[in-house]
């Protein structure tokens, strides 16, 4: 395809500042980035001011804002987008946040839904032959940017020249710097896990300088793993600990939820390991550990500019939770929240171990199944700041059967994709 035209586009410093409708979407679709000239053009409605991210779902504003009367062929335009999918979603059929439109159109959508994925280059651009009725060009080339964070989708008029837009797009990190930046906040579910170093101060004094920092980029580096098999987010923390977000998808109630359980369960898994290896070389009688917390909320997520690249951020009070929540923990023990592990499935919660240990004639008594409420709590004279959770029900999850816990998952998205 010859990318020749009489205009030469206008390249803007950045992609956020092009002059033609634009928009990013996520993996599950949601619009996270979209400019005036996309609201006014194709949706005719201000879709920054949408609070919930669900709301911003693109298939489902296609149908409900204004698009149908102000692009010249609809369907033309939903195709489109289809090949971008690439399987991301589950058909109409069976994607909740389509259901509302009505039967009529989800089983036109699914008619026209593509029943293979398309092989796609990272930069995708076709030619389209329909318009925007309040636009005053005539077709417009689809360029689609396709990255691991989402898909930036322009409409360039034929007339403009597409090398430049093509050329700008290659730059990935600096195309996806701005657009985190100008990330739209969405109210999400998450669930988050704070993990904290215990006896770090202790370490860093025993330890020469250049062997501290060895060791906690050892520890990240380990931790890497279960983070990125789990698809979280990393949030800042103030110390030698991490922050973690796991965001719930659009229709499943749990399943974040159970991807922070089992990522405090592999978190552990590593430390055990890194903890044998340090004794080892070290002969020491130190104990390298991570107190876990877990909770969930609901909360509004963006990006803030870093010095190196944008910090994922969410406000609110569920991460100060959460924090507190790692902060009762000794001896390497994951904390959760009872709004957190009530809200799971039985069929998960057969496979997780979990409860309060009581002193009882000397000894600690474990008794299954319980929570307890901090304040409650034996020893609590030496957990800091307890008081700011005084009155939240927590509980200690002793073991997670990670392969049982993976094989319901398994049975339960053979039954419903969105799961």
């Amino acid at each position: 395809m010859a990318i020749r035209a009489n205009t030469q586009a206008a390249i803007p410093e950045a992609i956020t500042q092009i002059a033609y409708p634009a928009y990013m979407v996520n993996r599950q679709w949601d619009i996270e980035w979209i400019n005036p000239q996309a609201e006014e053009l194709i949706f005719g409605q201000p879709i920054r001011t949408l609070r919930n991210i669900e709301e911003r779902h693109f298939f489902s504003l296609a149908f409900t804002s204004k698009a149908r009367d102000l692009v010249t062929d609809f369907e033309g335009f939903i195709k489109s987008h289809l090949p971008l999918v690439q399987g991301d979603i589950p058909p109409p059929p069976r994607n909740p946040l389509l259901v509302p439109l009505g039967i009529d159109a989800v089983s036109w959508l699914g008619r026209i839904w593509p029943d293979e994925v398309e092989v796609l280059p990272q930069i995708n651009y076709r030619d389209e032959r329909f318009s925007f009725k309040q636009s005053p060009f005539e077709g417009y080339h689809r360029v689609a940017a396709m990255f691991r964070e989402g898909i930036l989708i322009i409409w360039i008029p034929s007339a403009v020249n597409l090398a430049p837009v093509l050329d700008l797009l290659t730059g990935r990190r600096n195309v996806i710097t701005d657009l985190l930046i100008n990330k739209l906040p969405a109210l999400r579910a998450m669930a988050v896990l704070v993990a904290d170093l215990q006896n770090s101060v202790k370490i860093s004094a025993d330890l020469p300088p250049e062997e501290y920092f060895d060791l906690i980029t050892a520890m990240w580096a380990r931790l890497e793993k279960p983070f990125r098999d789990f698809g979280c987010y990393s949030g800042k923390h103030m110390g030698d600990g991490v922050v973690q977000f796991f965001l719930a998808k659009p229709g499943d109630t749990f399943g974040h939820s159970v991807n922070a359980l089992l990522c405090a369960n592999a978190i552990r898994s590593c430390m055990v390991d890194i903890n044998r290896e340090w004794k080892r070389k070290k002969q020491w009688l130190n104990e390298l550990v991570l107190n876990v917390g877990l909770h969930e909320g609901r909360e509004w997520i963006g990006y803030i500019p870093s010095a190196s690249t944008p910090e994922f951020t969410a406000l609110g009070d569920t991460v100060n939770v959460t924090a507190r929540v790692s902060g009762i923990g000794r001896n390497g023990c994951v904390w959760v929240s009872k709004q957190l592990l009530s809200a799971l499935p039985s069929q998960i919660l057969d496979h997780v171990e979990y409860g309060i240990r009581r002193p009882m004639e000397g000894r600690d008594l474990f008794i299954p199944k319980t929570y307890s409420r901090v304040v409650d709590l034996p020893h609590l004279e030496r957990i800091p700041k307890s008081t700011d959770i005084a009155n939240l029900s927590v509980t200690e999850v002793i073991r997670i059967d990670q392969p049982a816990v993976q094989a319901v998952l398994r049975s339960m998205v053979a039954e419903d994709p969105q799961v």
